[in-house]
C-alpha cells in the first residue's frame, strides 16, 4: 500500500471527509484524500449529468501540481462529447465495475454509483502503477463515499415526492448568493433588461397547484398525494440536470433554474406550464399550475427572495391561474396582500 502519509494523518482525513454535508467539499475531500493515499500526478473528478437522451459529463474538481481547482455544473464546460472520444471514461460510464484501468496501469479511473448510476467518475493520473492492496482501498473509499452520498440523499430529499427539501433550499440558496457576491456587476432584474444584455443570472420560481385544496376535499389526501407524485415526475422531464427542484410544502414547489437569460426562464417555465395543462390526470378533467418568479440576488436572504416570488405567485392567481408571473413584471405600487381562496 502506497500510503503517503502516515496512517494517523490519512484515519484524519477520513473523518474530516464523513463529516461533511455539502456534496462539493466531499468531492474536493475525496480527491485530497486519495492524494494523500497515492502516488497521482493528478485527479480529475467528474459528475454525470442527464442530458437530452445521453450521459454528461461536468468537470467539478481538478488536482495537480498547481493546486486544486473547483468548477461550478453550471459553469463549467460540460464534456458532453468527452466520453465517446475517451475510451477509458466511456467504460467507465457503462461497464458494471467500478475500476477501469489503462494498458501500462498509470491511469486508473473509479466510478462512483448512486442508486445503481454512475453518479461521479474520478479519473486518477499515476506517478506508478498500483499494486492489489491499493486497488482494494480505493474500491472501499468508493464505498464510503456511495454511502454518505446515500445519507444526504435521504437527509435532503422530500419523502413523498423525492425532490429536494426545504432545509436543503436554505444550503442551496446560501452557496449561490455567496457565489454571486464574488461576480463583479450583479444587478437587480428590471423589465427585461438583462434578458436584452443576454446575461446569465439565476431565477428562483415559486410554483402553486391550483385549487388543490378543492382535489384533497373532494378525492381524499391519499389522490392528493398522488397528484404531488405526478407533477413531481413531471417536474424531472421538464427541467434540466443543473436545475434544483425542491418541495416547499403542501402542494407548494420551487425551482432555482441555473443561469440563463430571461427569456430562456420564460421558455424553460411555459414549457412546463404547459406540460401540466395537458397532462391527464386519474379522474380529474384538467390540473393547472401558477407560478411567481423573481432573480437571485447577492446580499440577500431566502425570505427576500421567496417574498419577491410570493408577490408574483399571487398577481398570477389573482388574475385567473394557469400562468407564470415575473415579479419585474408588477406595478412598483402593487403590495400583494390575499386570501387562501386564491390558491
Amino acid at each position: 500500500m502506497n500510503l503517503q502519509k502516515n496512517p494517523h494523518d490519512f484515519i484524519y482525513s477520513l473523518a474530516e471527509f464523513t463529516g461533511l454535508i455539502d456534496r462539493d467539499d466531499l468531492a474536493v475531500s475525496l480527491c485530497l484524500t486519495i492524494f494523500e493515499m497515492l502516488p497521482s500526478s493528478s485527479l480529475r473528478f467528474y459528475r454525470t449529468m442527464q442530458g437530452t437522451g445521453k450521459q454528461r459529463l461536468g468537470l467539478l474538481v481538478e488536482f495537480d501540481e498547481n493546486g486544486i481547482r473547483q468548477h461550478s455544473l453550471e459553469q463549467t464546460t460540460a464534456k458532453a462529447g468527452e466520453a465517446e472520444v475517451d475510451p477509458l471514461l466511456h467504460g467507465a460510464l457503462v461497464s458494471e465495475s467500478s475500476l477501469q484501468v489503462d494498458a501500462n496501469g498509470n491511469r486508473v479511473i473509479l466510478g462512483l454509483h448512486r442508486q445503481q448510476s454512475v453518479y461521479a467518475l474520478l479519473d486518477m493520473r499515476l506517478n506508478k502503477g498500483l499494486v492489489p492492496a491499493d486497488f482494494r482501498l480505493l474500491q472501499g473509499m468508493a464505498r464510503i463515499y456511495e454511502n454518505h452520498i446515500a445519507l444526504l440523499d435521504y437527509g435532503e430529499t422530500d419523502t413523498l415526492t423525492g425532490l429536494l427539501n426545504r432545509k436543503t433550499l436554505e444550503r442551496q440558496f446560501f452557496k449561490i448568493v455567496t457565489a454571486l457576491q464574488n461576480l463583479p456587476g450583479v444587478h437587480p432584474l428590471q423589465n427585461g433588461r438583462r434578458q436584452e444584455q443576454g446575461v446569465g443570472h439565476y431565477f428562483l420560481v415559486v410554483l402553486d397547484i391550483d385549487h388543490f385544496k378543492r382535489i384533497n376535499d373532494r378525492l381524499g389526501h391519499l389522490y392528493g398525494d398522488e397528484v404531488l407524485l405526478l407533477i413531481a415526475q413531471l417536474m424531472r422531464s421538464c427541467f434540466r440536470a443543473n436545475d434544483r427542484l425542491f418541495r416547499f410544502g403542501g402542494e407548494e414547489f420551487v425551482v432555482i433554474l441555473g443561469p440563463q437569460t430571461r427569456e430562456g426562464a420564460v421558455q424553460a417555465l411555459e414549457r412546463f406550464r404547459k406540460k401540466v395543462e395537458k397532462h391527464s390526470f386519474p379522474q380529474i378533467d384538467q390540473l393547472t399550475i401558477s407560478g411567481g418568479v423573481t432573480d437571485i440576488r447577492p446580499y440577500e436572504v431566502l425570505s427576500m427572495t421567496l417574498g419577491r416570488a410570493d408577490q408574483a405567485l399571487y398577481q398570477a392567481k389573482d388574475s385567473g391561474r394557469n400562468q407564470i408571473v415575473f415579479f419585474d413584471t408588477l406595478p412598483q405600487q402593487e403590495v400583494a396582500s390575499g386570501s387562501d381562496e386564491l390558491f
